[in-house]
C-alpha cells in the first residue's frame, strides 16, 4: 500500500532517480511477495476453480493531491516493468463470496480478522495522533510564526502530519474493507464507520479549547472509541503544549488528554443544559394548560358579574362561546402534553 501510494505521488514525470529508487523498492516487495506466497501455498489451497473479489489489488482510497496523479499509471510505466504492489495478495479476504466455506479456510479467515482488527486499532490511534500533532502544529507553529522562512517551515509541517493522517485513514479503510469480505464478528463491523474528510479536519478542542460557539460541537467517532487515554504521544497529552515548549516529553500520562477532557466537559455541560432544559418544557406545558383554565375562568366571571344587569341575548351566547373555546383547548393541551410525557402533566 505504501509503495503504491508512492506511485501515485509521483505524478507522470519522474526523474531517472526517481526510477532507480522505484525499480529497487519493487524488487524488494516482489521478493517479499514471492516469499510469502510460497509459504501460504501450503495452507491456502486454491485451484482452477478459485474465485477472487473484483477489488482485489486496489486500495479504498489512496488520497492523492489534486493534479499529482495520472488517470492511469501503467500507462506511464515502460515496457516490461513489473507493478507487484497491484498483485493479488492470497488471504481470505480476497477471495470472493462463499470461497472460504468451499476451501475449508474458517480457521485461516479467523485469524486473519484477528489480525485486521489489529491494524484497525493501529490505525486509529495512528491517526488521532497525526491529528492532534497537526493540531497543535497549527497552535505552536503557524500562529507563532513571523517570518517568510517559519511560516513555510509551519506548513510544510502542517502537510507532512496531514499526509501521515490520510495514511492511516487509508490503512483503516482496506483493513475494514478486508473485515467486511470476511463477514466475521458483525457486532464489532458495527462500529466502525467510515471517515471522511470534515473528520480529518483540525480539532479545535486543541487548537482553541476556550472559543466560543463550540456548545453544539461533537468530536468524530475514532476518538471515541478505544483507550483515549493509552496515547504515548506527547502532544496529546494536557500538558503537551508547555513541554514542547521546554522541549520535554512526557512518557506517562497523568491526566485524561486535552481533547477527551474538552470533550466530556462539554458533552456533561450539553447533558445539564438539556436535562434543565426538559424540566422547563414540562413546566411550559402546565403553564399552557393554566393559561387556558385562566381565560375560561375569566369569561365565566364575567358572565357571574352581569347577571344582576341587563344585556343583550347575544352577549350570553358569546360569553359560553367563549368558555367552551378555552375549556377545549386546555382539555386537548392537558392530555396531548400527559401523553408526551408518558404520565399525568398535574400530578
Amino acid at each position: 500500500m505504501l509503495l503504491q501510494r508512492h506511485v501515485t505521488s509521483l505524478g507522470s514525470k519522474w526523474s531517472i532517480a526517481q526510477k532507480n529508487e522505484l525499480l529497487e523498492r519493487r524488487r524488494k516487495l516482489e521478493a517479499r511477495i514471492t516469499t510469502y506466497e510460497h509459504r501460504i501455498s501450503d495452507i491456502i489451497k486454491s485451484d482452477d476453480d478459485t474465485q477472487w473479489s473484483v477489488q482485489d489489488g486496489t486500495i479504498p482510497d489512496l488520497d492523492p493531491q489534486p493534479g499529482d496523479a495520472s488517470d492511469d499509471l501503467i500507462e506511464l510505466l515502460p515496457d516490461g516493468w513489473f507493478t507487484p504492489e497491484r498483485e493479488r495478495i492470497t488471504l481470505p479476504s480476497a477471495l470472493a463470496p462463499g470461497e472460504i466455506s468451499r476451501l475449508s479456510l474458517q480457521a485461516v479467515a479467523l485469524i486473519e480478522a484477528e489480525l485486521r482488527k489489529g491494524q484497525v486499532t493501529d490505525a486509529l490511534e495512528g491517526l488521532r495522533l497525526a491529528l492532534g500533532e497537526k493540531s497543535l502544529c497549527f497552535r505552536t507553529e503557524v500562529r507563532n510564526a513571523n517570518s517568510q522562512r517559519t511560516t513555510h517551515r509551519a506548513w510544510d509541517n502542517v502537510h507532512k502530519l496531514d499526509a501521515e493522517a490520510r495514511r492511516c485513514r487509508s490503512a483503516y479503510r482496506q483493513a475494514r474493507s478486508a473485515l467486511q469480505h470476511l463477514d466475521i464478528d458483525p457486532e464489532y463491523q458495527a462500529t466502525l464507520h467510515d471517515i471522511t474528510d470534515d473528520d480529518l479536519k483540525v480539532a479545535g478542542d486543541i487548537t482553541d479549547e476556550r472559543r466560543f460557539g463550540q456548545r453544539s460541537d461533537a468530536l468524530p467517532w475514532f476518538w471515541r472509541i478505544g483507550d483515549g487515554t493509552d496515547s504515548s504521544g506527547p502532544r496529546m497529552q494536557e500538558c503537551g503544549y508547555f513541554c514542547l515548549l521546554s522541549c520535554a516529553r512526557v512518557t506517562e500520562p497523568t491526566n485524561p488528554p486535552l481533547v477527551y477532557r474538552v470533550s466530556w466537559l462539554r458533552a456533561k455541560a450539553r447533558f445539564s443544559r438539556w436535562s434543565e432544559e426538559f424540566r422547563l418544557v414540562e413546566l411550559e406545558m402546565q403553564w399552557t394548560v393554566n393559561w387556558f383554565r385562566r381565560k375560561e375562568e375569566g369569561w365565566n366571571k364575567r358572565l357571574r358579574d352581569l347577571e344582576d344587569e341587563e344585556r343583550p341575548p347575544g352577549l350570553d351566547c358569546y360569553c359560553h362561546k367563549q368558555m367552551v373555546l378555552w375549556g377545549s383547548l386546555a382539555d386537548q393541551a392537558q392530555a396531548k402534553f400527559s401523553t408526551l410525557l408518558g404520565r399525568p402533566l398535574f400530578w
